[in-house]
């Protein structure tokens, strides 16, 4: 890996750290085409490598939002951790015994599901903060989370957010607060899990790691004043961008 290559994975690490602090996401969004694109890797071990970082990016936003002014709900996020993380080595079983092609089209169709939400901000006004989604509904669609995530090297936090802000009445922000510390539980289970899989090529992930616990870092702090409407729309157009490229490949256009 050259000196250039390591650049952008790091420049890519700030930047899926910052969206991690900003949106209470995990990150993988980015670190996985990261690993694949400029990297090389293949998509199962860039999936393996995602929930890595996101251990560390999550960990960043995670401390840095115990001083924030929407901190972590721990008791929504004990609920959650519940099902997703335990919920996270179903996908990683049938990422293990399942083709790479699966695995691709899997990933591109989260990226193209959560692609409209991601823009539109996950959740509506915060009015529509009183209809409530029942618990066991909740746990419910938590396996769900776990179960994709684990498959595709994503957090979950889009889907996490509005479900926090519509079940359990948090606002958006400290639901994104509350969703990072999940998504650190379970980016603690999916990497076990992956490592006794075989995965075991940390070293390559250092400009990623660095990047991302920086960028997390600042996400957190510049999330009361960055206009999240237009890094969201952005964020959307390239998951979509990323989305099409990888079910190319899968098909074997690209």
């Amino acid at each position: 890996m050259d000196v250039l290559q390591l650049l952008i994975l790091a420049v890519l690490g700030v930047l899926g750290g910052v969206l991690a602090g900003v949106a209470g996401v995990g990150g993988g969004i980015v670190f996985v085409p990261a690993l694949v694109y400029v990297a090389g890797w293949d998509i199962k071990e860039a999936v393996a490598a995602s929930f890595v970082i996101i251990v560390f990016s999550s960990l960043s936003g995670t401390i840095r939002n115990a001083r924030s002014e929407d901190p972590t709900n721990w008791r929504a996020a004990a609920l959650f951790t519940s099902t997703v993380a335990p919920a996270s080595l179903i996908g990683v079983y049938i990422s293990s015994v399942s083709p790479p092609s699966v695995v691709q089209v899997a990933f591109a169709g989260v990226l193209l599901a959560l692609a409209y939400p991601t823009a539109r901000g996950g959740v509506g006004p915060s009015g529509d903060r009183g209809k409530k989604i029942p618990v066991p509904l909740m746990l419910l669609a938590g396996v769900g989370i776990g179960a994709l995530s684990g498959l595709v090297g994503v957090g979950g936090g889009v889907v996490m957010v509005p479900l926090m802000v519509l079940g359990m009445g948090l606002t958006t922000k400290q639901a994104s607060s509350t969703s990072l510390a999940v998504i650190l539980f379970t980016g603690v289970v999916a990497s076990v899990g992956y490592t006794v899989a075989g995965f075991a090529d940390f070293l390559s992930l250092t400009p990623l790691v660095v990047g991302s616990v920086v960028g997390a870092w600042l996400g957190v702090r510049v999330r009361e004043w960055l206009p999240e409407r237009a890094l969201r729309t952005g964020f959307a157009v390239f998951m979509v961008l990323v989305a099409l490229r990888t079910l190319g490949e899968a098909a074997g256009i690209l």
